[in-house]
């Protein structure tokens, strides 16, 4: 039984969802055709069971980032990988085509406790997510991470989690901490870390700043874990609706 949809899927991400189905780009690269699951072809009848729910073929293709013509493998993970990745459920991206030469995109289902006894969040980790920027559409990232946020919306889950790589005192080639931030992710920062900006003094999260003086991030910013709340109405959707609504032409949230 396909995700059902919710008030805010309704009023908000319904047309946006529509639009990125329809684009040139999800039917080139993200429809579910050719997929291996461990030496299994799927297709449109198979289905996957999680525990919030059943996933079509497409809806699991989309809430991992799952291009056509990949081979997928899924491994349970119960101790915290590299950066902290929290154990759960992962899935292996192998592409040539579609991945930077070297890399397998890795993304995963976790469930964690809070600091709150009993309250447990639910959400997606991505822990490695390469695209070989030379052989893809400009684009293919955003529409990616756009049906894994709607679909992870749908299913009920709570965060999108990841390690925004790059900036002051890291790699230079990778540039996470400026893309990440830019579809609605964030973080608190670091203490002090905006000492030097007076302009700055009362921001808390890289969404302060950004809203402030992005240039001072681009420059000044660094690597760190950040999250994109899926709450309906949260700040992150608020970030990736403008975003998407620019880039791809989508239509403002409707009564």
């Amino acid at each position: 039984m396909p995700l059902q949809p919710t008030p805010f899927y309704r009023s908000h991400l319904a047309d946006l969802h529509q639009v990125l189905l329809a684009h040139e780009i999800t039917r080139s690269y993200l429809t579910g055709t050719r997929v291996r699951f461990d030496g299994v072809e799927l297709g449109p009848t198979n289905s996957f069971d999680f525990a919030f729910g059943t996933l079509s073929t497409l809806e699991f293709v989309h809430l991992f980032s799952v291009f056509d013509g990949s081979r997928v493998h899924g491994q349970a993970e119960r101790r915290p990988g590299r950066d902290d990745a929290p154990p759960g459920m992962y899935f292996t991206v192998i592409n040539a085509k579609v991945i930077q030469a070297g890399h397998k995109n890795r993304l995963g289902i976790f469930s964690e406790e809070t600091g709150t006894a009993g309250l447990f969040i639910e959400g997606i980790h991505i822990d490695h997510f390469f695209l070989d920027k030379h052989q893809t559409p400009h684009g293919l990232g955003a529409i990616a991470f756009t049906l894994g946020a709607i679909t992870a919306h749908l299913a009920g889950l709570d965060e999108i989690s990841l390690i925004a790589a790059g900036g002051k005192g890291f790699q230079e080639r990778h540039v996470g901490f400026k893309v990440w931030p830019k579809l609605g992710f964030d973080a608190a920062l670091l203490p002090d870390e905006q000492r030097s900006a007076p302009h700055l003094q009362g921001c808390r999260t890289v969404q302060d700043i950004l809203d402030v003086d992005p240039a001072w991030w681009a420059a000044e910013g660094s690597q760190r874990l950040m999250t994109f709340d899926l709450r309906p109405g949260s700040r992150s959707w608020r970030k990736l609706l403008t975003y998407t609504g620019e880039k791809f032409s989508v239509g403002g949230p409707h009564d």
